[in-house]
């Protein structure tokens, strides 16, 4: 039984791909399949996990589409994948936004912070403020978890 719910729906052009749950061997991904000559926008902001089987079956779908692809909000386990994985991205996908940890000292924790995909310019993470205007610190090593970027021309 698949733990992945995909809903699929076209505005203008673009059809719009939100995942939510698993994304693992037990994963359906037939209806994003289906859609294979189409503009799609892959929302992952509800995506809990994606282990290796799960990480198999996206290359591998993949493999299958031939229409422009746009990654949106991808989680922290995403873009270490992304990063990791030969074929997670491959010509033609590119990340429009992803979160990213940023520390906040004044309450000790870590933070996920949506970006756009535009706003890391040379590698450097953008400046984020909390609520009071105080600056978060940047919690990943900038050149590790911004390589994807270079992968996207």
């Amino acid at each position: 039984m698949s733990n992945l719910s995909v809903e699929v729906k076209t505005e203008n052009d673009t059809t719009i791909v939100n995942l939510t749950g698993r994304i693992d061997e037990d994963a359906d991904l037939k209806p994003i399949l289906d859609l294979k000559d189409k503009k799609l926008h892959i929302n992952f902001n509800n995506v809990e996990m994606i282990n290796s089987c799960g990480i198999r079956e996206w290359i591998n779908m993949l493999g299958e589409l031939s229409g422009k692809i746009t990654y949106s909000h991808c989680p922290q386990s995403v873009i270490e994948q992304i990063n990791m994985v030969h074929g997670f991205i491959k010509p033609g996908i590119d990340v429009e936004s992803f979160y990213a940890p940023y520390y906040e000292e004044s309450t000790d924790e870590v933070k996920m912070i949506l970006i756009n995909t535009s706003d890391v310019v040379d590698n450097k993470a953008p400046v984020m403020k909390n609520d009071a205007g105080e600056e978060l610190e940047f919690d990943a090593i900038e050149a590790q978890y911004f390589q994807f970027i270079k992968q996207m021309s």
